[in-house]
């Protein structure tokens, strides 16, 4: 079971509050077995204090004290959630917000090739992408494949003809660890009787100025021409130089993948 766990003891306490004598809340710790289901998602948050309470929201926005009150299990069904929780107690400041996004699977994916990843990062082989795990952000997880190469082609092959109107790309930013979010992403659809690839969409990805935090993404990858098909690939174009201004300047960026959802 994945955790997300806190290890900071039962309080934070920064030089200002305690100069005021006011105590900060250590965040609470997200319990659940995978960011990626089938039917429903069932997460456990828990804190261990009397008199205090946890509060999320599964919109995005940031709990306040007029939020939900978690009093058991939350169960998670929408194609995307995002889980927000803050402890609040009479006399400390709330706590730090935690979140993890979770998300439904897509269509059935019969198998898939992928590039050879770094020796290092090879996952659980190209399975990793389908097997619905993970959703921690930790790269040495056995849930993340990690590749450095120029392209990274991923081959999908689907049991049945399915017209593919999104996809959505599972990946990891730890610029610290010089792990960036790739720059372009292809989506070729394989013409009908044929072994031609027909490109239906591309998306250009902006650098993330994001440099202290690592975290989950998901890229959603617009079709712009949705072909009925039993095979979609994807070709993914890693950061070759990373920029001026952002750790590892001038290196080759890795590029973490953990799943793969069509819809």
């Amino acid at each position: 079971m994945i955790k997300f766990l806190q290890t900071f003891g039962l309080f934070m306490v920064s030089l200002s509050a305690m100069a005021q004598g006011t105590f900060k809340l250590a965040p609470p710790y997200l319990q659940f077995e995978s960011a990626y289901f089938k039917t429903e998602c069932r997460v456990s948050i828990e804190f261990a204090k009397d008199s205090t309470q946890i509060r999320y929201t599964t919109n995005g926005q940031i709990p306040t004290e007029k939020d939900r009150i978690y009093t058991q299990p939350i169960l998670l069904k929408n194609k995307y959630n995002v889980l927000k929780a803050t402890v609040f107690g009479a006399g400390f400041n709330p706590s730090d917000v935690v979140e993890a996004s979770f998300y439904k699977a897509g269509m059935p994916i019969e198998s898939i090739t992928t590039t050879l990843p770094h020796k290092l990062y090879p996952g659980s082989g190209p399975k990793t992408l389908i097997d619905r795990l993970g959703g921690i952000d930790a790269f040495n997880s056995k849930t993340w494949m990690g590749f450095l190469s120029d392209t990274v082609n991923l081959e999908i092959s689907l049991a049945k003809s399915k017209k593919v109107k999104q996809v959505l790309l599972h990946v990891l930013e730890n610029q610290a660890a010089w792990i960036f979010l790739p720059q372009k992403v292809e989506v070729y659809a394989a013409a009908k009787g044929t072994d031609k690839w027909e490109m239906i969409g591309q998306e250009i990805i902006e650098l993330s100025e994001n440099m202290g935090k690592s975290q989950c993404r998901a890229l959603t990858l617009k079709i712009q021409k949705p072909r009925k098909t039993t095979r979609i690939l994807l070709k993914v174009y890693p950061l070759v130089k990373i920029p001026e201004g952002h750790p590892g300047t001038d290196n080759h960026a890795w590029l973490f993948i953990e799943e793969v959802n069509l819809y």
